[in-house]
């Protein structure tokens, strides 16, 4: 089992930011909060929540899920800016057989890593174009 620490991620701007993700529960579900001192308001920084569902048969899956949420605060205009306006957020659901292999557990891991670095990947999400 994994020790729950600090996680330092960088982010996606012109001169990249290193977010520090400090922990702050383990149960019912890990979660990790930016330790972005410069954000006023708790509901405005990052979270990184992770939960894990044990299958109960043997030939169950297992599912691993981490959230990531990035809101936007209100502008203080038609919103205070101390309410979220909206936020993006990804899912990402591991769906593990029980019978499956730690090769190919950490086969997926790495392909996905790898997917989310393709320039095609990064071209439809930060440009919301669609592949042809």
């Amino acid at each position: 089992m994994s020790s729950i620490a600090n996680i330092a991620i960088a982010d996606g701007a012109s001169t990249p930011v290193t977010h520090t993700f400090v922990p702050l529960q383990t149960t019912p579900a890990a979660v990790w909060m930016d330790s972005d001192a410069a954000k006023a308001f708790t509901a405005s920084q990052f979270t990184i929540t992770n939960s894990i569902k044990r299958g109960n048969s043997s030939k169950g899956v297992d599912r691993v899920k981490f959230t990531v949420v990035l809101p936007t605060m209100g502008t203080g205009v038609s919103l205070p800016a101390s309410e979220v306006d909206y936020s993006d957020t990804a899912i990402i659901e591991f769906i593990l057989p029980k019978r499956g292999l730690k090769q190919g557990r950490k086969d997926l891991r790495t392909l996905v890593k790898n997917l989310l670095a393709d320039a095609q990947v990064i071209d439809i999400v930060d440009e919301l174009r669609s592949a042809y």
